[in-house]
């Protein structure tokens, strides 16, 4: 034991103020008796609580299950659920007392500590990073020990302070949860714009009386280059667009590869800005015709799976091409095309030069094309403030159970 810089609190380690895997007592219960039990996925994540808890008969579960008693803390000491905070106390269980999965540890409290200081101290990311240092097992079924646990150091407040401390928290994160939901709202919201904004302008009444065209007859359709393990960078090598850099609307050039090319390649490969690009997908409706624009100085090139469409400038803007065919209307034309018989989706090249688009006259396009730059770089620039405002909510946590056993509270 430690004295700290507080008087009244100590240092401890965790075994020293609990009972861990503490063993079952006998149980004078009959076979049939409902009793409750808690398999890993009836705990929340984060310290969420027991959200989903069965009712099994007594004989079904007396054997091979983890036995805990009411105000017991459970403890999921495998991973990824250890990491992702599925610990709980137990609690508003039949007869007092419960089963649950093989995978957790069982924090007992004695007379000194409270089961929500243990819960809490538990929650700590530096707990659960210095819990999976010292994981046991092999990859994909680790968990940690029970000695690593309770060696742990805990500070220990006396208990009126941990209660007092400890309904403070539950205050502060109940703020935090309310903070979240409502911007989590905004959100969802907020990421449901660009398609009503693309929905608002080709799924309009005017949009209906727009003619048509294949995009075979108003641009020069495409493919790229194989991507292989002979073409690593030497004398005559450019920048390669793989599918990872064609995201729906931009391009993430974040990781951009080099390729070796051949000069009479790079002159029928070579990127322009203002060409279209078109992902063919790989089987997986998630790909299927991704697309973005070009607009990139420098020479570059693209992969196979990835179609250039080079628009005749005259008929098309390329920026309002692009907003089609990632509105609903777009996006529906696409998935039809690249179905196939056996099940898999993909664009080849003549399937996208059959693809048809609006052909408003080309005023109308740039007003349209205008607008919509306008509209949806403000849509995405509110998606980007909020997720950023989330992500900052959801560090709260954290520092608000370092705050808790800091000492300063």
């Amino acid at each position: 034991m430690k004295l700290n810089a507080r008087s009244n609190w100590r240092t401890v380690k965790l075994g020293e103020v609990c009972e861990l895997n503490p063993r079952r007592p006998k149980l004078n219960r009959a076979s049939s008796t409902p009793t409750t039990f808690v398999q890993m996925s009836a705990v929340a994540e984060n310290g969420g609580g027991i959200v989903r808890p069965e009712t099994r008969p007594f004989g079904q579960v007396a054997k091979g299950y983890t036995f805990f008693a009411e105000g017991d803390v459970i403890f999921a000491k495998i991973t990824p659920c250890m990491q992702n905070g599925k610990h709980a106390i137990a609690g508003n269980l039949l007869d007092g007392i419960g089963f649950g999965s093989t995978e957790f540890h069982v924090f007992r409290p004695r007379g000194e500590i409270i089961s929500e200081w243990i819960l809490n101290f538990l929650l700590q990311p530096k707990v659960l990073t210095e819990a999976t240092r010292h994981f046991t097992g092999a990859v994909g079924q680790q968990r940690v020990p029970e000695n690593v646990l309770a060696d742990m150091e805990i500070s220990l407040p006396p208990k009126d302070e941990q209660r007092r401390i400890a309904a403070r928290l539950r205050e502060q994160m109940a703020e935090v949860e309310r903070a979240r939901a409502a911007v989590q709202a905004q959100l969802d919201a907020a990421q449901t714009l660009p398609a009503a904004l693309l929905r608002d302008i080709f799924a309009s009444a005017g949009a209906r009386r727009w003619p048509i065209a294949a995009l075979g007859d108003v641009s020069e359709v495409v493919g790229g280059m194989q991507k292989t393990p002979d073409r690593a960078p030497r004398e005559f090598h450019k920048q390669f667009l793989t599918v990872r850099n064609v995201q729906r609307g931009y391009l993430d050039l974040s990781n951009v590869e080099r390729f070796e090319v051949t000069p009479k390649e790079f002159e029928r490969l070579r990127l322009q800005r203002g060409d279209l690009l078109i992902v063919e997908g790989n089987g997986s409706v998630d790909h299927i015709g991704r697309n973005a624009l070009f607009n990139e100085e420098g020479e570059w090139i693209h992969q196979n799976h990835i179609i250039r469409v080079r628009l005749s400038k005259e008929r098309l803007m390329p920026e309002f091409v692009s907003e089609y065919l990632n509105s609903e209307a777009g996006c529906a034309q696409m998935l039809e095309k690249a179905k196939s018989t056996t099940g898999l989706y993909t664009l080849s090249t003549k399937k996208i030069t059959s693809l048809t688009v609006p052909m408003p006259p080309l005023a109308e396009q740039q007003k349209i094309a205008a607008r919509l730059d306008a509209e949806l770089t403000a849509a995405r620039a509110l998606v980007e403030t909020l997720e950023t405002r989330l992500a900052e909510i959801e560090l709260l946590p954290a520092t608000l159970l370092r705050s808790a056993f800091s000492q300063q509270n």
